[in-house]
């Protein structure tokens, strides 16, 4: 009978005593290390090219540029799916995965539009889902939106805004 009632309350108001939902802004500097080009050729970027990136994050701007004190380690995996050769641009599908010194991880995807064969410009950015993660991070979900905001050493900002049951 005390089941009964606690369950019929929990339906009516929408509450549940298990769920408890979190939301996390967490900023890094993310520091880029040079792609590895799968697929491309002299010419340019075409479907099916593939550029595999790496590096490493930081909690604020001045530890990027001096490499010092980092978070852990980042990757992705974006292959283009698509271009528009009137229009100059290619459309990228990605695949990304960070990786803490403390065990946990976030994994993101989505897919973004990059001017042809250009590398990125100031204050260039994309967001992707954050489709779960590890550790502390565990059926992470929400957004990841990253910006170019140090073209020399290629730092990016990174915002995780995630949702936590």
């Amino acid at each position: 009978m005390v089941v009964a009632l606690f369950a019929s309350i929990s339906l009516a108001t929408g509450a549940s005593a298990e769920t408890k939902i979190k939301n996390y802004k967490l900023k890094v500097y993310s520091v880029s290390e040079a792609p590895i080009l799968i697929g491309a050729d002299a010419e340019g970027t075409t479907v099916g090219d593939i550029r595999h990136r790496t590096g490493v994050n930081y909690r604020t701007l001045a530890q990027a540029r001096t490499g010092k004190k980092s978070l852990g380690r980042w990757n992705t995996i974006a292959a283009v799916v698509d271009e528009d050769l009137e229009k100059q641009t290619d459309l990228r599908s990605l695949t990304g995965h960070t990786n803490f010194h403390d065990g946990s991880s976030i994994t993101y995807l989505g897919s973004s539009v990059v001017e042809l064969g250009k590398v990125p410009v100031l204050g260039q950015g994309h967001t992707y889902v954050v489709v779960g993660g590890t550790g502390k991070y565990f059926g992470a979900e929400g957004t990841m939106t990253t910006r170019l905001v140090d073209v020399d050493k290629l730092i990016f900002r990174t915002i995780y805004k995630l949702i936590k049951e």
